[in-house]
């Protein structure tokens, strides 16, 4: 199933999730059994939306949790999507899995080192991001998988 790999996006920084909803959504016009149906497709989207929402809280959050400053959250997010965006053109497709990585941890040890002058306070700040990043990546990869879960049931449920 085409959808099922679209999901891998999720893992390079692509929209994975709003591609499945997507290719859901054409599935649905396209086809004159009304499948999976207006139901199946809010459910899909608001899995969507909250893979995003997770995304960011979990990623920003456990950071926060580990005792980063504001700082160090915001290192966090401007590293990983400036780190994202720089190493995507230069090794496709895992430049933006890469960068974003090493962004986040480079964002946060920069800024929280900034903010506090303390390398040791930078170095943890910068492991939360990463495991931060981590957690937020498996995060938004679980809502894929729901999402595949609901319109798998929706497609083959019988009527």
């Amino acid at each position: 199933m085409l959808e099922g790999a679209v999901l891998l996006l999720n893992v390079f920084g692509l929209p994975g999730n709003w591609i499945f909803l997507g290719l859901a959504l054409l599935y649905s016009l396209g086809t004159r059994a009304g499948r999976p149906g207006r139901i199946a497709l809010a459910i899909l989207a608001a899995l969507a939306v909250l893979g995003e929402v997770l995304e960011l809280a979990v990623g920003l959050g456990y950071v926060a949790r580990r005792g980063a400053t504001r700082w160090g959250a915001v290192g966090t997010f401007a590293g990983g999507l400036l780190g994202a965006l720089v190493c995507a053109p230069a090794a496709p497709p895992f430049g933006s899995l890469v960068g974003g990585f090493a962004g986040s941890f480079a964002g946060a040890v920069l800024c929280e080192y900034l903010g506090q002058r303390r390398a040791d306070a930078a170095l943890r700040a910068g492991r939360a991001a990463f495991l931060g990043r981590v957690l937020a990546l498996v995060a938004k990869m679980l809502c894929g998988f729901w999402m595949w879960c609901v319109l798998a049931y929706r497609l083959l449920a019988a009527r």
